[in-house]
């Protein structure tokens, strides 16, 4: 009976439902100031410059210029995610589905996750450290 019940939990923990991306839209309803003020920062709109440089289909520029590029339900193409384009909350944040669903402050904070090195996968020699 023991060996069940651990069988089952972990399987539960393998089964837990992961966060999926949703866009910066839908944080506004909690957070309008928040996106009102980042959207007047350049980096809110910076897919338009790969798109101004033909490059919106370059798989080097798009994991910084994007919101999940590479990631299980992240940025796909502009046709089949346009919601994703540009760097948003989520970029640094994460994703945001299962925030949304969280009914509690304690269990919204624990859907956020801001790794310590989220800043140098774009910030490097190698990307634009200005931005």
């Amino acid at each position: 009976m023991i060996v069940l019940i651990i069988i089952l939990f972990l399987a539960s923990e393998v089964l837990a439902e992961q966060a999926v991306y949703v866009g910066m839209d839908k944080c506004k309803a909690c957070h309008s100031k928040i996106v009102k003020e980042y959207s007047g920062f350049k980096r809110s709109r910076n897919f338009r410059i790969l798109e101004m440089r033909g490059k919106e289909h370059d798989p080097q520029c798009l994991p910084c210029h994007t919101t999940g590029y590479g990631e299980p339900g992240g940025f796909v193409s502009v046709e089949k995610t346009p919601h994703l384009k540009n760097v948003q909350c989520e970029t640094c944040h994460g994703p945001a589905s299962l925030h949304l669903k969280a009914t509690t402050l304690e269990e919204k904070r624990k859907t956020v996750k801001v790794p310590h090195n989220i800043c140098t996968k774009c910030h490097t020699q190698h990307g634009h450290r200005e931005f």
